[in-house]
């Protein structure tokens, strides 16, 4: 029988994860290696709507995106980071886990299934590693995956949110090679789209936004080695809560 209790962990803290940021902080930039695209270790000053954040999400994984043109051939569509706001991950998953050891909490399904469900600040951000990308391409590929997400996770999820994240790329926004899109979920479950470092719309769905990040977290992510790495950042996190 297991007779482990929630590790007595404060909420609400303002240094929460404040050991993972000192060691990030010898380091402005982090490579992505199959592309070489930079990125900053923490993103500060994240849109969330009416409000900004001042305190910085933390960069917790890196991965990359091909595409297969012939069969000796692939293109690199683009380059992503995962970041998370760490004083979030202490709150919402640190009474749980914090007691847990780093090499066992990466390993553990519950420990990303949480993550994905509590109300934690987190972003995504893509680096268009290639010219001639359509917005539009974008749209679609994120529209299939998603609609597939959204029944998996919840099949009674109302998917007119679908159409309104679709409609956020009704522009036709050039996408050149080093053009960032960010897709920030905030704590109250909106997903706020940006390219270029302007917002070009948000949409209000905790299901969107839980099978938007799946994509990188949750089953069959966009890259497996990512999905690790990302697991294990998070529970070095978690460790210094």
């Amino acid at each position: 029988m297991d007779d482990r209790r929630p590790c007595e962990v404060e909420t609400g803290c303002g240094p929460c994860g404040e050991i993972y940021l000192q060691n990030l902080a010898w380091s402005r930039n982090a490579v992505e290696p199959r592309t070489g695209i930079q990125f900053p270790t923490m993103l500060d000053n994240i849109i969330t709507g009416e409000n900004t954040s001042f305190t910085p999400e933390v960069l917790v994984g890196t991965g990359s995106r091909t595409m297969t043109i012939i069969r000796i051939k692939s293109l690199k569509l683009y380059a992503f980071g995962f970041y998370v706001h760490p004083s979030d991950v202490c709150e919402k998953l640190g009474p749980k886990y914090a007691c847990i050891p780093e090499y066992e909490l990466n390993k553990r399904q519950d420990f990303y299934q949480d993550l994905l469900r509590e109300d934690i600040n987190m972003t995504v951000r893509l680096v268009v590693s290639c010219n001639g990308i359509k917005i539009n391409t974008v749209r679609d590929a994120f529209e299939k995956s998603l609609r597939a997400r959204l029944m998996r996770t919840n099949p009674d999820a109302d998917h007119h949110c679908l159409h309104t994240f679709g409609s956020i790329f009704s522009q036709d926004i050039p996408l050149h090679e080093g053009t960032t899109i960010n897709f920030h979920r905030t704590a109250d479950g909106k997903l706020i789209t940006e390219v270029g470092g302007n917002q070009l719309g948000a949409v209000q769905s905790k299901d969107l936004c839980r099978a938007f990040f799946d994509m990188y977290i949750g089953d069959v992510p966009v890259c497996e080695q990512t999905k690790e790495e990302i697991g294990k950042n998070v529970a070095s996190i978690v460790s210094t809560c």
